[in-house]
């Protein structure tokens, strides 16, 4: 029966085509390529483009100076050459104006404190720290314009007076005497000199009056720079007005470092002897 046996090998020389999916556990078809990751596609930066990246802006845009900062143990001419791939890329190029763009902003904001603080200090009272005030002399308001004491003064000097004759007796009590009152008591140093003094001519007396630090205006703030005790009493330190006045003039460029002298045509023409000089 020679038909039933063809059947079976018309079956075993059947196979079966490659269906491209591959097999648990086996390798992908070599004709697929695999999908890069998506950071792969981005131009993720990596940490030496960062490191790169923030020696450009540092060193001012000089690639060479910037390459060398991040890889000290190449050489001047690779990386000459690896600075200038490095620059091509979109995502280099793209992270240095990000850090130049901040740099700028830090650069807007410190100026403008440089700049604030220049004028707080220049626009600043000094009379915040101390005054000199003029006040009325001992003499000035004094009946007959003698010595005047406070109301103060003029009772301790009583009651000493009184404590002194109850020790004494006899000739040194009557030496004593009584109490003289002067110019009597209400003595105000904050009060007017009287023009008509005989003392201190209408001039009165100068006098220093240091203020409270703790509550100096902000310009104050910046100008105070501390107290100093001698050996003839407080000394206020304040920062140069001048350097803030020099800071600010250049800011605004009111400075002329050229002078620029214009003449008459003419007057150069007699001046050169050129014939050709505009009249």
């Amino acid at each position: 029966m020679p038909k039933p046996a063809t059947r079976m090998a018309a079956k075993k020389s059947v196979r079966k085509k490659p269906s491209g999916k591959a097999k648990q556990g086996g390798s992908a078809p070599r004709s697929r390529v695999a999908t890069p990751p998506v950071a792969a596609q981005a131009g993720e930066i990596s940490t030496l483009d960062k490191r790169f990246c923030a020696e450009y802006v540092r060193n001012g845009g000089n690639g060479t100076q910037a390459y060398l900062a991040a890889r000290p143990e190449v050489s001047e001419g690779s990386a000459r050459t690896m600075a200038a791939r490095l620059l091509a890329k979109v995502h280099v190029k793209q992270e240095i104006a990000t850090l130049a763009e901040k740099v700028s902003q830090r650069a807007e904001i410190t100026a403008a404190k440089v700049v604030q603080t220049a004028w707080d200090m220049m626009t600043a009272d000094a009379r915040e720290f101390c005054e000199l005030h003029v006040g009325c002399c001992r003499n000035c308001w004094g009946r007959g314009f003698r010595w005047q004491r406070t109301d103060g003064e003029l009772a301790d000097a009583r009651a000493a007076h009184q404590a002194k004759r109850l020790e004494l007796s006899g000739k040194a009590l009557a030496k004593l005497g009584q109490f003289d009152e002067q110019g009597g008591g209400g003595f105000d140093a904050r009060r007017e000199p009287n023009e008509q003094c005989p003392t201190c001519g209408g001039a009165g007396n100068p006098r220093t009056v240091f203020k409270d630090t703790r509550k100096l205006s902000p310009g104050a703030a910046q100008l105070f720079a501390g107290v100093k005790e001698t050996d003839k009493g407080l000394e206020v330190k304040t920062h140069s007005k001048d350097a803030a006045v020099d800071k600010l003039m250049r800011h605004f460029g009111l400075y002329r470092d050229k002078i620029e002298l214009t003449m008459p045509t003419v007057l150069v023409r007699d001046l050169t002897g050129r014939k050709d000089a505009p009249a």
